[in-house]
């Protein structure tokens, strides 16, 4: 144990882990025809569900658009419907999807 921690009440130091909370972040990866329309088609099944995503990155590569997503909050159900969902959209061609825990100040 640090002298740092020994000084303070045990309390104090679980007060301050209590200030962070763990958020499962649904990460997308999709890859999609690079055409006019699909990033907006992406968009609208986000919004269709209120998901703000934390993060959008989007890359033209050749023929294809590359978009990666990250959308905090989505449970593993709820993140399946959205991934399957996505399958359906046109012009998308594969959809691939893991997790992340991140903590965030409560």
């Amino acid at each position: 144990m640090s002298s740092h921690h020994a000084s303070e009440p045990a309390t104090e130091r679980r007060s301050r882990s209590d200030q962070f909370t763990d958020v499962s972040v649904l990460c997308l990866s999709l890859r999609a025809c690079a055409e006019i329309g699909v990033l907006a088609r992406v968009i609208q099944q986000l919004a269709r569900r209120s998901l703000l995503p934390s993060s959008l990155h989007g890359t033209e590569s050749g023929e294809h658009l590359l978009l990666d997503l990250q959308v905090p909050g989505v449970g593993e159900h709820e993140g399946t419907i959205l991934a399957e969902s996505l399958r359906q959209v046109v012009g998308i061609e594969e959809v691939l999807t893991s997790r992340l825990s991140r903590q965030r100040a409560a």
